[in-house]
């Protein structure tokens, strides 16, 4: 994959993470509330970011 599209999913999971935990912390999708969700969102888009940014000084 390409790595700036990497870059752009990362970015997305980590702003959409936080928006859902911020800003829709009541709401409930199925079994999930919103905070708990978001906040797992921004976590996973956290890693991603760090291997990505990791990967792109590689080379």
């Amino acid at each position: 994959m390409d790595r700036t599209l990497e870059l752009v999913i990362a970015v997305a999971l980590v702003v959409g993470g936080l928006v859902l935990a911020l800003g829709f912390a009541d709401a409930e999708f199925l079994w999930f509330r919103g905070r708990p969700l978001g906040l797992v969102l921004a976590a996973i888009g956290v890693l991603d970011l760090v291997a990505t940014l990791a990967r792109r000084r590689e080379g």
